[in-house]
């Protein structure tokens, strides 16, 4: 049996299969740039306890093939693939996608036989790269974000919420506003939604239309779309949920133009904004940019 756990060939094919969990912490981190990764309610503890057993798996096979070229590969280049998974991640607080991997980057780094020099070398690197990272990403979500605070208005908001007691006088007219089949355009292409600004000013209620049927839904969690949203308005008063909804406008050639229409208070007339196109996608929404 020793013999067999020595084979060298052995050790090569399973550090070869070792890629594999690289690769996926690789694409889950490319997904969640792209996209927001929501856990499905109630699937975060069995999600966590997957990511858990299967990177404890993965740890151990890397550690007994850490002298092979492939293993040492890994060990040189996790950590910054899991940097940039904490970064993508940091504003929605999903530690339970970032633990594990970070736990087997670190460990893979010190366990590899990659030469000490290296392990000096990309070391300090890393941990360069990790503290001003976090910095530089703190700072510019300061300046670009400020200290406004954005909710959205739907009826998933914690009852134990300011945000919640604001509005809770008008969840029966809320709940009316934000079903589905009023949110999402007749067209199926886009969908609104409303979001509560707590700022240092008397505050906002800004309304937003955003691309429909963009979203990933898989077993444990779904890809929402982000960086691509069309602002129609930030003039709504807080506590006071403003009627929106879809027309079509005739325009002057004799085609028809989609419009969210909306009211912002009982008092105030209806408005109304064309939705014909959506602006580029923003990259760097998790910076702050906005």
């Amino acid at each position: 049996m020793k013999d067999v756990l020595n084979n060298v060939w052995l050790k090569r094919c399973v550090s070869v299969f070792c890629a594999a969990y690289a690769a996926v912490i690789a694409l889950l981190t490319y997904a969640t740039f792209l996209y927001d990764l929501v856990f499905v309610s109630g699937k975060q503890s069995s999600f966590f306890m997957l990511l858990a057993v299967t990177s404890l798996i993965f740890m151990l096979l890397m550690i007994y093939t850490r002298d092979m070229f492939v293993t040492k590969l890994i060990s040189v280049t996790l950590l910054p693939v899991v940097f940039f998974l904490l970064l993508f991640n940091l504003a929605n607080a999903n530690w339970i996608l970032i633990v594990p991997p970070f736990i087997v980057a670190l460990v893979i780094f010190f366990a590899a036989g990659t030469g000490e020099t290296v392990k000096v070398i990309m070391g300090t690197i890393y941990l360069l790269l990790y503290v001003l990272g976090i910095v530089v990403y703190i700072v510019c979500n300061m300046l670009l974000s400020g200290s406004a605070v954005e909710t959205t208005l739907d009826m998933n908001m914690n009852p134990q919420s300011s945000v919640y007691q604001l509005y809770k006088g008008d969840l029966v007219h809320l709940n009316e506003v934000v079903t589905e089949e009023n949110a999402i355009s007749p067209d199926g292409r886009y969908r609104f939604y409303m979001t509560d600004v707590k700022n240092s000013s008397a505050g906002e209620v800004r309304i937003y239309v955003v691309p429909n049927g963009q979203d990933i839904k898989l077993q444990f969690f779904s890809l929402n779309q982000k960086g691509i949203k069309k602002t129609i308005t930030n003039k709504g008063v807080r506590g006071i949920v403003p009627n929106v909804g879809w027309t079509y406008k005739d325009k002057d050639d004799g085609t028809q133009e989609l419009c969210l229409v909306y009211q912002l208070t009982p008092q105030d007339g209806w408005r109304e904004n064309g939705v014909t196109s959506m602006p580029a996608k923003n990259y760097w929404e998790f910076l702050g940019f906005s």
